[in-house]
């Protein structure tokens, strides 16, 4: 019980921070490949002086690192989309997209991990498609991609939530953090040269304002959550850990509105259809709960 209650303060915390990337995301004004670039490549640096680290990746069977690797790109195509959700619209409307993380989980992890679907998600995932519905009409029509990239950014990390129970639950959190930032950081150096052709003068240096707001990111909302996150996974399952990252959005929500005033650029319908999804995200955890109790 106490491992338990240590890993959900762990993923408070680690949600919490998450909430800041939102206003982060906002405020540093390069667009979200290059936004994405940097954040990997600092978490990278700042990782190796982390004592015995290296050593330890080197210990790792290679078909793990490759597994390990994989996982990595799926949470840098994540943020990406996330990043890129922001960017085409506000942080309040990239993080209530997020709250569909936990819904995609329940739903994609019986197809990956090949166990019994739970006819309950179907009818609460119907419950969220109104939501979803009332949110996108309340938008202004330059909010609707970057809406649209929240949906995709909340089903990229039901992936990777789920492959990171599947598949990493002997390796160190460290180890994992830093193969994961690294293969993020080589897949997106690999695909820059296509970016960089296709948005022409879109990647540069960042000003040194944007580079302290990225430090922050790196240190303070990627590096320390990340491990805080990946600790916590393995007292917990995939479905428990998304349910408290729902908190994200209520975390993401109060900073936008306190530090960038977006409260204002919102209706009364894209609250609601927030609260409807995490209303029945909190739904389907007490239905959960309760099976696991009888």
């Amino acid at each position: 019980m106490e491992i338990r209650s240590k890993a959900y303060l762990q993923m408070n915390i680690a949600t919490f921070l998450w909430g800041l990337t939102a206003v982060l995301g906002k405020v540093i004004s390069i667009q979200e490949f290059p936004l994405v670039w940097y954040r990997v490549l600092l978490v990278s640096l700042s990782m190796l002086f982390l004592p015995k680290l290296l050593p330890q990746v080197k210990r790792l069977r290679k078909a793990s690192i490759w597994k390990v690797s994989g996982i990595g790109v799926v949470l840098c195509l994540h943020w990406i989309a996330w990043y890129g959700s922001i960017k085409h619209s506000n942080a309040s409307v990239a993080v209530s997209c997020i709250a569909g993380v936990s819904l995609f989980v329940a739903i994609l992890e019986p197809f990956i991990n090949k166990t019994k679907f739970d006819t309950s998600n179907l009818l609460l995932g119907f419950i969220v498609i109104p939501a979803i519905l009332l949110i996108n009409h309340s938008l202004d029509i330059q909010y609707k991609k970057g809406f649209l990239l929240g949906i995709l950014a909340a089903f990229l990390a039901a992936i990777y939530n789920i492959l990171n129970k599947k598949y990493t639950q002997d390796i160190a959190p460290n180890t994992i953090t830093f193969i994961q930032m690294v293969s993020a950081w080589v897949f997106m150096t690999i695909c820059l040269p296509f970016y960089m052709q296709w948005n022409p003068g879109a990647f540069y240096l960042p000003s040194w304002t944007d580079f302290f707001y990225l430090l922050i990111l790196a240190v303070f909302c990627t590096a320390i959550p990340q491990n805080l996150f990946l600790y916590a996974l393995k007292a917990s399952d995939a479905f428990t850990t998304s349910l408290i990252n729902n908190l994200e959005p209520v975390y993401g929500i109060i900073l936008a509105a306190i530090i960038l005033g977006e409260n204002k650029e919102l209706t009364w319908q894209f609250y609601l259809g927030t609260l409807i999804i995490l209303l029945a995200v909190f739904m389907h955890a007490m239905l959960h709960g309760k099976r696991k109790t009888t």
